[in-house]
């Protein structure tokens, strides 16, 4: 006649933490860029709304005329979500009474549209526009692609952006005047923006005798 032995409650416990661990470490970290599949991009849209994710201290750029008569553009803060399509969708907005007041405009054409904004990538987002961000020219569709690639970077993780109009690839020009339909950085942009990094210390020279 076999026994039958009952196991006490403590291992019971302790195996129960040994799965759990032993489930966790099997992940590990990911240091490329992950695509997503166009099939769940839309569903990712979907489920990551500002509702779900919250709000919290964001930031757009804008367009500032300098004294010289040129344009430069400026980081400023916003109470917003850090989901794509909500960034985008208050720079379309434009500048609020205040930042009026304090000379900022935005470049983009204010009949803009933005049809989406979502992740194909870990670290690239696709923003689909109407056409009407080609009625602005010159250094101020510069000024827009531009405002719209900062704004989006600004997003911890996001590294390169890739703008269509209508669903179609476009060429854009990057800071220099040259034109490309690859994905945008913000080093495309040199000097364009007002550098958020504090000014390097002065080096002071210190004489011994």
């Amino acid at each position: 006649m076999k026994k039958s032995f009952a196991v006490p409650a403590k291992y019971t416990f302790v195996f129960a933490i040994f799965m759990v661990l032993t489930v966790g470490c099997s992940f590990g970290a990911e240091n490329t860029s992950q695509v997503i599949p166009e099939s769940q991009q839309q569903k990712l849209e979907e489920t990551t709304s500002s509702d779900e994710t919250g709000s919290g201290l964001g930031r757009v750029y804008l367009q500032r005329t300098e004294s010289t008569g040129g344009s430069i553009l400026t980081g400023v803060q916003r109470n917003l979500s850090t989901e794509p399509f909500d960034v985008v969708q208050v720079l379309l907005n434009g500048p609020i009474e205040s930042e009026q007041d304090a000379g900022l405009r935005s470049a983009i054409p204010a009949s803009t549209e933005l049809l989406s904004a979502r992740y194909v990538a870990s670290d690239l987002v696709r923003v689909d526009l109407s056409s009407d961000i080609f009625q602005a020219t010159g250094d101020d569709l510069v000024s827009s692609v531009a405002q719209i690639v900062l704004s989006l970077c600004d997003i911890p993780g996001i590294q390169r952006v890739i703008i269509v109009v209508n669903g179609q690839v476009n060429e854009w020009p990057k800071g220099d005047g040259s034109l490309t339909s690859q994905p945008l950085t913000a080093f495309d942009f040199p000097g364009r923006a007002i550098s958020s990094q504090p000014a390097f210390p002065a080096v002071i020279e210190v004489q011994t005798e």
